[in-house]
């Protein structure tokens, strides 16, 4: 080194004083010092420093030894070529070429060698697997390990790994099993672990820091190496500027010279390639890194979050009309949660892509203005000043533009969450036939959407406009300049070396706009994902291990397994501090909206235990706080004061490993585990058995023990699959009861210690109830547990109960052991004589729900794959179908639309082409002026005026002008005759005039382009919701509401913009790939020969890339519904996965959906730098080409024309790559189109109005029903559930239908709506055939109470009454029917008071009641879904909106499931008086709600047991003897037969009376 260091010196001064020695004379022993140096510091760091990072050792070494061998081998062909200029050296011209060849050789080897594989890809999470083939194959988890991890650095560098899977693609379809698992940098997992490491520095919320520190790897050498790529390629027009200097004058040099510059402008650009390609791989790798981040941190977030879902925010008083800005300190709910992450997450990770820009596009300007200054001198300054003064306008629309969009972002928040909640309620929305004001609804939002978007549209063009103005300004002041006050003559040299230096400008400022663009969006969806992770999450308690531990450290049971209460007090959705203050600011200045504010719901529960291995009973009225309760023992309530106590609240203590995990007396049970049944069952889109087992190990004997006790061994006999069937999302296909128990069955089937139950008797028969409480809850699966249950069967449960707990007003009204209380008398008074009595016999009479003994329970284990029920979704192959295309045409408008946009393209192209020819003719007008020069020669050169073609227009007017000028009156003034000096104001005035036309078509065509696009997006729009609206049920009981909202969501988005900005770039390359072809065949004719060889490669490359593109971004739309599927049920569900404990799991599976996604995502942009390589390299050739054909013309071809041509050919090269990657791109964007066509082609329900059918107005005027030879299937292929029944219902009459769970029960409700037509025999109403009717028509006239109650946000009003035809009097007098208030108080329209306590529920779970006055207004706010109500409140408001529409036959499927029984007495006797001018069909399993009907018909597996009056069945043994039996199961048969008695003889007495028309039933035998 030192003798380098000496030689280097040494030389350094030689060169210095003689100005005559070779350069290569310095730079033999720089390159030598700085390889030897490298070497040095490379054993140093070996030495005295490790590695870490995420690369190993070995890698780094490899790279390290490359850079290594790269000098050498530089240097050595430094000093070879020193060697044979140096005519002294004799040995070295020996030496001088063998060490050459040695280090080309150890360079090549050191580029072609395969790299070590990063170790952590063999790492196994889980259970992952690992497989090595005989062929040498990696397989992680059956996917063959991305060939990425091992490829050599030439391989890397140009893409040449993706080279197989591409061919592959193109020989057959790829399916997920056929493409890479990607390495270690791109998986999920790692990703998400490095994003977890940053917040040990920075808070969650910092997002992009965040981001930053995750992957400053891939920043910091995306800055670097973009920079460098930056600065190579503005070699190209150095050597441009060099050749077309030697066109002009080649002052005697000889014609290698030339050649020389061909050569080099070809090499920069393969360099250039080379070295881009680096840069755009790792600013891609951050890309995919941060979308996996924000994914899985929002997901994360998600399951710590406080679940808001019954949370309501009172309107804001002083917010101005029309006034749409997003509020930022609302609640984010589950349209704006999901939004997260399929909008905002997408947004944000997409900033690697585009950050670049920003430190790039300063360099870029600073070499592009100091070449122009070398160039033009102070002309070019005067350009930097024009764009100086454009940069505070660019500020001023950037900040417009994130304002526009961040209300943009609002307001698809608010369709989405519409779209949301429609798809949610489709099935009530149906039953009520309010399809057209849904319709109507989401319309409106999209309307508002839409006008925001048309906001960003605008700014976008002004943007692009600005960008536009400002090079084309620059380029003419800067050439005034030059010309006028330079007095400089503007050379072909100079002209085109200074507009492709403009043009080189222009890249940075023309892609900052879309920049800006992204970076807008993306700082909106930042703040959005910001805060969201800044909202509260469910406070981790502080765990005291002294309380649990004695002196010694050893663990007391006791205390551990204790669960209850001290002192506490419990409310929902607490503000943070800051919130807090900030609503206490807002009362201040509004002081009469805090008084109508009603005080929030509190939960006080005093000291209380409940008993450890025992059954504890909570129960009290509806809305008395009963679900709270064991949300405030989950945490989910947040604790004002005292403290709660649950076994589950240990896994956060740090010393978690010194508590047992198995409990010493009941070694099944772990002591820290809790089991949850929430009120409304949480079920996941998966088999029954999967929904039972949640994570935990198949026992098959304690599975098949859980299947008998829970009563599900005859429901899973009748099922296709048995307990493989597919249920579909949220339990779709099962019936309330079995959802009921599949959900208990998870809990049963658990080993937890503690198990709360919220309700899960109400769903299910009386004598099924019986069966769970004796034979499950107090099975030997149950003994040892701890069990607090909320239930309404007080009676049934109290004789077995420990302890028991009664609520009234969040209150604890009374408490204690049974035994105690009963001892001491006051049990009776707590709860009421009827709740206390007590049945000797309950167990006795419990019928045997299937086989006895484990043993004979056949789960029917098949070998064949069980039937789905939900089918996976599926992607069109091959090409975009024309029809696509077609429908995208007629959206957009059609061939008018299309033929103008097409024109304006044209014109635009040839206004550019025109721009380039005259600033060839106004070089040409300089030797004009010379007596020496005639425009002639050159047009000579160009063949004739005559030989151009047409479509060569511009170059014909402009040699026009050139060629008339000189003779014509009106521009004589303006130019100058042969000889004559120039008159620059003629060429730059039609220069100038060509450049502003062009910009008023360019901004034209955009608008012009986005008000088609628009257009088409919003026809495809209104025609899906249309047909997904009328779509039937059948449709959304097999497809994931996930699935339809990602139709809505990222399709429909990419269909508003994407489409519109890809389509513009297209049209733009295929007009600039013809012009440019057309020019350089034009200059050079012999160019058509390469022109051809080069478009033969072309296609070959394009048409490989399409091919495999197109399967890419197929499995990838495909692959990002699970996302939002997985996401949307964990959202439904949190409470319950908390729970659990089960949050790992659920990470674990969103992190293996997110890397089945990046797959095919980042194969797809791997492709895409396949592409680019190829198309580079062959786009070299074609500059090479051009070079080449204008050096051998070069007597004949000017340097103008020169200059044109290359300039064209830099064009063509860039056009073509661009037209490649946008024909893809929208050909994957028409995917959006296909998919969105795909369900404008879907099933649809029978027609909706049948002109000429419509039944009268006043119909059904007596709503008598007749059944006859009825059978139904769900599917043609599925036995059916209706098996050939007939009966009728006469006018009036009160019917209660009653069977065992899956007996058919609410598909003969269904049926009745036409949800499912009949297979044969028919149902009238009135004498009308209902099939012979549209369903508008049948469904608006009839009503439903349905099971699952179903509110939309909005207002109390709203939801009774949305099409807003009655009175507030109206209104108020049902709620006070139902029981809902006690009086009637006046309403007071716009206050906004919150009527429930948003019990945390897991999503339609409910909420117990927040406002404990109970309904103050009717403009009162609901959330989403209801869910600020309790499930018994939900019921009742259903109710209300029952008795509002005064149908004349009403159908109720177990409506009062949820309520206590003595509001269910009230009921009853309301609907008794409300109800009596109309015909009832009652589904219920409490057997007292139906007793004193007109008659019950009894179903039992599809068809008619039974159908009688409950007098004759119970007292005369009519029938088979099902509906007596079912009532002797219930426990209360002696009431039972008091109460059908007492209304059989109150109905034969007004029969007497002639109060009542004889209606006793035809012989049974007749209907049966």
């Amino acid at each position: 080194m030192g003798q380098y260091t000496f030689l280097f010196a040494w030389r350094l001064r030689d060169f210095v004083s003689n100005d005559q020695a070779p350069i290569y004379l310095v730079l033999d022993p720089i390159l030598s010092f700085a390889a030897w140096a490298y070497i040095f510091l490379l054993l140093s760091s070996t030495i005295f420093s490790t590695y870490k990072g995420s690369v190993s050792n070995a890698n780094r070494h490899h790279i390290l030894i490359l850079v290594f061998y790269t000098l050498t081998f530089s240097v050595s062909w430094v000093r070879l070529r020193s060697a044979f200029l140096d005519s002294h050296s004799g040995v070295e011209k020996v030496l001088a070429p063998v060490y050459a060849a040695f280090c080309t050789v150890l360079w090549f080897i050191s580029v072609l060698q395969p790299q070590d594989i990063d170790p952590r890809n063999f790492v196994l999470v889980d259970d992952e697997t690992l497989e090595v083939t005989e062929d040498g194959k990696i397989l992680k988890n059956g996917l063959q390990l991305s060939t990425e991890t091992w490829a050599s650095v030439f391989s890397w560098a140009v893409f040449d790994w993706m080279t197989p899977l591409v061919i592959f693609g193109n020989k057959q379809p790829l399916s997920r099993e056929d493409i890479y698992t990607l390495s270690v940098q791109h998986r999920a997992r790692w990703n998400f672990m490095d994003f977890q490491d940053t917040l040990k520095t920075t808070p969650s919320y910092k997002v992009l820091k965040r981001m930053i520190m995750a992957s400053w790897d891939s920043v910091l050498l995306q800055l670097v190496v973009s920079n460098i790529t930056v600065a190579i390629s503005y070699t190209v027009p150095y050597f441009l500027q060099k050749f077309l200097e030697y066109l002009e004058n080649p002052n005697g040099r000889p014609i290698s010279v030339a050649y020389f510059y061909v050569f080099m402008m070809f090499l920069t650009s393969i360099f250039k390639m080379l070295v881009a390609t680096v840069h755009l791989f790792y600013g891609r790798r951050w890309n995919v890194r941060a979308f996996n981040q924000l994914d899985a941190e929002i997901f994360y977030k998600t399951l710590k979050r406080k679940d808001v879902a019954g949370k309501v925010e009172a309107a804001k008083k002083d917010k101005k009309e029309g006034d749409d800005e997003e509020d930022v300190g609302a609640i984010s709910n589950v349209g704006k949660v999901t939004n997260l992450m399929s909008v905002d997450a997408d947004r944000l990770g997409i900033i690697p892509s585009f950050v670049n820009m920003f430190y790039n596009s300063p360099v870029e300007i600073f070499i592009a203005l100091f070449y122009l200054y070398k160039l033009l001198g102070v002309a070019a300054l005067i350009g930097l000043v024009i764009m100086l003064i454009s940069f505070p306008i660019t500020g001023w629309l950037s900040v417009k533009l994130n304002k526009v969009y961040t209300t943009l972002m609002a307001a698809k928040d608010k369709r989405n969450e519409l779209t949301n909640e429609l798809l949610q309620g489709i099935r009530m929305v149906k039953f009520f036939a309010w399809e057209k004001t849904w319709t109507q609804k989401v319309n409106d939002a999209r309307a508002v959407e839409i006008k925001h978007l048309w906001r960003v549209v605008t700014y976008s063009i002004l943007f692009e406009a600005l960008y536009m103005i400002t090079p084309t300004l620059v380029t003419i002041a800067t050439f005034m300049w030059y010309t006028k006050i330079s007095n400089q003559e503007l050379t072909a040299s100079v002209a085109f070396v200074a507009i492709t230096l403009f043009d080189m400008l222009r890249n940075p400022l023309l892609l900052l706009p879309d920049a800006f663009s992204t970076f807008s969006e993306a700082a909106a969806s930042l703040k959005r994902i910001s805060d969201y992770l800044k909202e509260e999450e469910i406070k981790i308690p502080v765990i005291n291990d002294s309380e649990y531990l004695d002196e010694s450290g050893k663990p007391q049971y006791e205390k551990i397994t204790r669960t209850g209460f001290e002192n506490a007090s419990f409310q929902w959705h607490i503000p943070l501090p800051e919130e807090a203050q900030k609503k206490k600011d807002q009362a201040e200045t509004d002081a009469a909206s805090e008084e109508n504010q009603a005080p929030p719901f509190t939960l006080r529960i005093p000291e209380l235990d409940f008993p450890i291995g025992e059954i504890t009973i909570v129960c009290g009225p509806t809305g008395s706080g009963k679900t709270s309760l064991l949300y405030a023992l989950l945490g989910e309530m947040d604790c004002v004061d005292g403290r709660v106590h649950l076994p589950s609240k240990l896994r956060h203590s740090e010393n978690f490993s010194k508590y047992p995990q198995v409990d010493p007396n009941y070694p099944e049970l772990k002591v820290t585990d809790v089991a949850f049944v929430s009120q409304t069952a949480f079920l996941q889109h998966a088999s029954i058995r999967d929904n039972i087992l949640f994570g935990e190990k198949f026992e098959e004997t304690r599975y098949k023990k859980v299947l008998r006790q829970c009563a599900l061994v005859k429901d899973l006999s009748v099922l296709p699959d048995g307990d493989r069937t597919e249920i579909g999302e949220k339990g779709i296909s099962l019936s309330g009861g079995q959802k009921q128990r599949v959900a208990l069955a998870r809990a049963i089937y658990s080993h937890a210690k503690t198990v709360l139950l919220d309700d899960c008797l109400s769903a299910v028969d009386s004598h099924t109830a019986k069966h769970l409480y004796f034979k499950c809850l107090l099975g030997d699966l149950m003994v040892g547990r701890t069990v607090i249950l909320v239930t309404h069967h007080v009676k049934l449960c109290l004789p077995r109960a420990k302890y028991i707990v009664k609520l009234e007003n969040g209150s604890v009204s009374g408490c204690g052991y049974v035994t105690d209380l009963r001892d001491r008398k006051i049990l009776q008074d707590m709860l009421g004589e009827d709740d206390t009595t007590e049945n000797a016999h309950e167990a006795d009479a419990i019928e045997e729900t299937g086989a006895e003994d484990e043993e004979d329970i056949d789960l029917g284990e098949s070998k064949e794959e069980a039937k789905k029920l939900i089918k996976e979704e599926t992607s069109e192959t091959g090409g975009v179908k024309l029809h696509v295309y077609k429908a995208y045409f007629d959206a957009c408008g059609g061939w008018f639309f299309w033929g103008s946009v097409i024109a304006a393209f044209i014109i635009s192209r040839l206004l550019i082409i025109a721009q380039s020819y005259w600033i060839r003719v106004w070089a040409a007008a300089y030797q004009q002026a010379d007596s020496s020069f005639s425009i002639d020669f050159y047009q000579s050169s160009l063949h004739t005026q005559n030989d151009l073609p047409i479509y060569y227009t511009p170059l014909k007017f402009a040699n026009y002008l050139a060629e008339k000028a000189p003779t014509d009156a009106v521009l004589r003034p303006w130019i100058a005759n042969k000889g004559e000096p120039v008159n620059v104001d003629y060429y730059i005035g039609v220069y100038a005039l060509l450049c502003f036309v062009f910009l008023v078509i360019d901004v034209g065509k955009a608008i012009l382009t986005y008000r088609g696009s628009v257009r088409g997006a919003q026809v495809l729009f209104h025609k899906m919701l249309d047909r997904i609206v009328h779509a039937p049920m059948r449709f959304f009981d097999t497809t994931p509401v996930g699935r339809i909202l990602n139709r809505f969501g990222k399709d429909v988005a990419t269909i508003d913009t994407q489409m519109a900005r890809n389509a513009l770039v297209l049209f733009e390359c295929i007009t600039m790939v013809i012009a440019a072809a057309v020019v350089m065949t034009t200059v050079t004719p012999m160019f058509i020969i390469a022109c051809l060889f080069v478009s033969v490669l072309y296609v070959m490359i394009g048409k490989l890339y399409l091919q495999v593109s197109r399967e890419f971004k197929r499995l990838n739309s495909v692959s990002r519904s699970p996302i939002y599927s997985h996401f949307s049920e964990t959202l439904v569900g949190v409470s319950t996965i908390r729970a659990f404990g089960a949050q790992e799991r659920f990470m674990r599976e969103m992190l293996y959906r997110l890397d089945t996604y990046t797959s095919s995502f980042y194969l797809l942009w791997m492709s895409n730098r396949w592409l680019y390589c190829r198309i580079e390299l062959t786009g070299a050739l074609v500059t090479l080409a051009a070079g080449v054909f204008i050096v051998l013309k070069i007597g004949s071809i000017d340097a103008g024309l020169a200059g044109l041509s290359l300039t064209f050919s830099r064009g063509f090269l860039e056009g073509v790559y661009w037209f490649v990657r946008q024909y893809t791109q929208v050909e994957m964007n028409l995917n959006s189109v296909e998919r969105v066509q795909e369900y404008l082609e879907i099933e649809q329900e029978p027609p909706y109005i049948i002109e000429g059918h419509e039944p009268a107005a006043a119909w059904p005027t007596t709503a008598a029903v007749e059944i006859k030879d009825l059978s139904i299937s769900y599917a043609p292929d599925l036995e059916p559930v209706i098996k050939n029944i007939s009966f009728d219902i006469h006018p009036h009459e009160k019917v209660g239908v009653v069977g065992r769970t899956g007996s058919g029960k609410s598909t003969l409700a269904l049926s009745l709506f036409r949800f499912v037509d009949p297979t044969t025999g028919h149902i009238k109403i009135d004498g009308i055939d209902i099939t012979h009717i549209g369903v508008e028509s049948l469904r608006s006239k009839l009503t439903i109470i349905p099971q699952d109650a179903v509110l939309f946000s909005g207002t109390i009003r709203s939801n009774l009454d949305p099409l807003e035809i009655h009175s507030d009097e109206a209104i108020w007098d049902i709620l006070t029917r139902v029981h809902l208030v006690n009086q009637s108080p006046s309403s007071t329209p716009g206050e906004g008071s919150s009527i429930g306590s948003g019990d945390n529920i897991d999503s339609a779970t409910a909420t117990e009641e927040e406002n404990n006055k109970g309904i103050s207004s009717l403009e009162a706010p609901v959330s989403d879904g209801g869910q600020n109500f309790s499930q018994g409140q939900r019921q009742l408001l259903c109710m209300a909106r029952a008795l509002l529409r005064d149908s004349r036959l009403i159908i109720m499927d177990e409506a009062t499931a949820s309520v206590d029984y003595e509001t269910d007495r009230k009921i009853q006797i309301t609907i008794r008086e409300e109800f009596s001018e109309s015909t009832l069909i009652c589904i219920a399993h409490r057997l007292r709600t139906i007793i004193d009907y007109d008659r019950v018909l009894v179903l039992d597996q599809g068809i008619i047991s039974e159908y009688d009056t409950p007098y004759n069945l119970l007292c005369k043994d009519a029938g088979t003897g099902m509906f007596k039996s079912m009532c002797e199961k219930s426990g209360e048969i002696d009431t039972l037969i008091q109460m059908a008695t007492t209304a059989e003889n109150k109905r034969v007495a007004d029969r007497e009376q002639g109060i009542i028309t004889d209606t006793t039933p035809d012989d049974f035998s007749r209907h049966h």
